[in-house]
Parts: C-alpha cells; sequence; structure tokens
C-alpha cells in the first residue's frame, strides 16, 4: 500500500505543482505516519476543507467540527475508532472506505488527488495544525 500512497501523493504534487497541460510531480513521496511537507501547505489543507464541507459530504457523518455524530466516528484527537490515525490510514479510509457502514470510498466521487487533499486537512485538524 505504501508504493501506492508514494503514486498518490506524486500526483497530488503534479496537480497543485504543474500546469494542467503538464501535470507531473515536484518531488517525492514518503507516505506513513505524516504527510510529505511539500503537501502539508495552507493551500492544500484549504483544499481538503472545501471537499470535506463541499463535495466529499464528509460533513454530513464525521460533523462540520469534525466532532462525530450518530452515524460516524470523531476524526479529532489522536485517538481514532477503526484506524491509527496515521497519514497512510486516512488515506487509506478515504480511498476505500469501510465495510458495512456508510463509509464508501472516494466519497461523493472525488477523485485520488481529491482523496489526498482531504487527508492533509483531516491530518493537519487531528493533529492541531490546523482549524476545522
Amino acid at each position: 500500500m505504501t508504493s501506492r500512497i508514494g503514486g498518490m501523493m506524486l500526483l497530488l504534487l503534479g496537480v497543485i505543482a504543474a500546469p494542467a497541460h503538464a501535470q507531473q510531480a515536484a518531488g517525492t513521496a514518503k507516505p506513513g505516519a505524516a504527510p510529505d511537507s511539500e503537501v502539508m501547505t495552507p493551500a492544500i489543507i484549504d483544499q481538503g476543507r472545501k471537499l470535506f464541507h463541499g463535495r466529499g459530504t464528509c460533513f454530513a457523518c464525521h460533523g462540520d467540527k469534525l466532532q462525530g455524530g450518530p452515524i460516524a466516528p470523531s476524526l479529532q484527537g489522536p485517538t481514532w475508532r477503526h484506524i491509527d490515525g496515521t497519514f497512510e490510514s486516512i488515506v487509506h479510509r478515504i480511498d476505500e472506505g469501510y465495510p458495512g457502514t456508510a463509509m464508501v470510498g472516494h466519497p461523493g466521487n472525488i477523485t485520488e488527488a481529491q482523496v489526498l487533499m482531504a487527508a492533509v486537512y483531516i491530518y493537519a485538524v487531528s493533529h492541531g495544525v490546523a482549524k476545522p
């Protein structure tokens, strides 16, 4: 899975770093506990915030401040219900969903690059780097 996340990071870097006609990555990915500093930027966090509260429809179940609710768990703080809270696990959950629940992969039909943006936002909020 790590190489898949790395490939997705490169895709995201390409989306944000290059013109639309030449979307090539500008760096290398190091997936795992935290996203690369190249993608943990205020601009990407803001794009992820917009996806979380918009097209991705994440807020409908996880709450407008990621506080959770009757349908889905909180996405704040270091303790997680079904994953370990690493960037890689957040990406995997958004990418694959969670069988038997309302959590579907690519909620709102978001793209691979948008999965990463949403994951950066969720990671940033849950680790105190950004506000919901």
